[in-house]
C-alpha cells in the first residue's frame, strides 16, 4: 500500500481548514453582530423610559390636576383636594361601571373614592365624605345612600403632568413632574404645532413601590426640594405601622 508524503497529507489539511475557518470567522462576526444589537438595545431600553413616565403620568392625572399645595405626608394634605384627586381618580379609572339617577347625575359609590385614595396615599389617609364644591360645580354628596353625584359637565382640569426625571432608590421614587396648562395643549392641537409644551412650573413628587402599585408621599415645590438637598435638611418620610413591624424583625446593629 502507498503511503502519503507528510507533504500532501499537509495538503490535504490546508484544502479544508480554509473554507472551515471562513464558516467560524462567519459565525463569530454574526455572534458579534448579534451580542452588539442586543446591548444597544438593552441601552436604549434603560435610557429611554417613556413608556415608564407614561405610566406615573397617568396615576398622577388625577392629583396634578388640581394644582395641590405642597406637602409632607398625605395626612398633612387639604382633606378637600384629597376627596377630590379621589373621586377623580376613580372616575378616571372605572366611568363605564356607574349608572345615572334622574338627575342625569353619575352615582358613585363613597367606598369606591375610599379605595381609590388607598391606592393613592396610603391606607393611612381616611376621607372626610362631604358635598364638594368646584367653581361653578357641585358633586353632592348623600350621607344616607353614601354616594356622590358627578354632573355630566363634571372638571376642568387645571394641569395635566409631564414626567421629566425618574429617580430611584429601593422602592422610594423622586419624580420631577412638570405642570402643563390646559391652553398649551389646546393651541398646540389647533396650530398642528408639533412642539413640547412647557410648563408653568416643576414639583417633585416622592412615591413608595407597594404591592399593588405606588403611594404618594409628598409633594414639593422645585424650590422647597433643592433648598433641603443643599441644607441637608430633607424631612424623611412617615414610617407606617406596617413599616415599622417590618423593620423589627431586623435585629438593631
Amino acid at each position: 500500500m502507498e503511503k502519503q508524503s507528510p507533504l500532501n497529507k499537509h495538503k490535504r489539511r490546508s484544502k479544508y481548514a480554509l473554507p472551515l475557518g471562513g464558516v467560524f470567522l462567519i459565525l463569530a462576526v454574526i455572534g458579534l453582530v448579534s451580542v452588539a444589537g442586543f446591548c444597544i438595545r438593552l441601552t436604549n431600553r434603560i435610557m429611554d423610559n417613556t413608556q415608564e413616565k407614561s405610566k406615573f403620568e397617568d396615576y398622577l392625572l388625577p392629583v396634578v390636576m388640581f394644582d395641590p399645595v405642597e406637602f409632607d405626608s398625605p395626612e398633612h394634605a387639604d382633606p378637600l383636594f384629597l376627596l377630590q384627586s379621589s373621586l377623580w381618580g376613580t372616575l378616571l379609572s372605572n366611568t363605564d361601571k356607574y349608572t345615572y339617577d334622574e338627575s342625569a347625575m353619575l352615582v358613585v359609590p363613597a367606598s369606591d373614592l375610599d379605595v381609590y385614595a388607598a391606592k393613592l396615599y396610603g391606607s393611612n389617609v381616611k376621607l372626610q365624605h362631604q358635598t364638594i364644591e368646584d367653581f361653578d360645580v357641585t358633586y353632592p354628596y348623600d350621607p344616607e345612600t353614601k354616594t356622590y353625584g358627578v354632573p355630566v359637565m363634571g372638571q376642568t382640569s387645571q394641569y395635566t403632568p409631564q414626567v421629566t426625571k425618574i429617580e430611584k432608590k429601593g422602592d422610594l421614587y423622586t419624580l420631577t413632574v412638570g405642570y402643563i396648562p390646559p391652553g398649551t395643549l389646546w393651541e398646540a392641537a389647533v396650530g398642528g404645532s408639533k412642539y413640547e409644551p412647557e410648563p408653568d412650573k416643576y414639583m417633585i413628587y416622592q412615591l413608595k413601590k407597594v404591592k399593588d402599585g405606588y403611594n404618594i408621599l409628598s409633594i414639593k415645590g422645585l424650590d422647597t426640594w433643592e433648598a433641603e438637598q443643599q441644607s441637608g435638611t430633607e424631612q424623611v418620610p412617615e414610617i407606617t405601622t406596617q413599616d415599622a413591624a417590618a423593620l423589627s424583625r431586623f435585629p438593631a446593629v
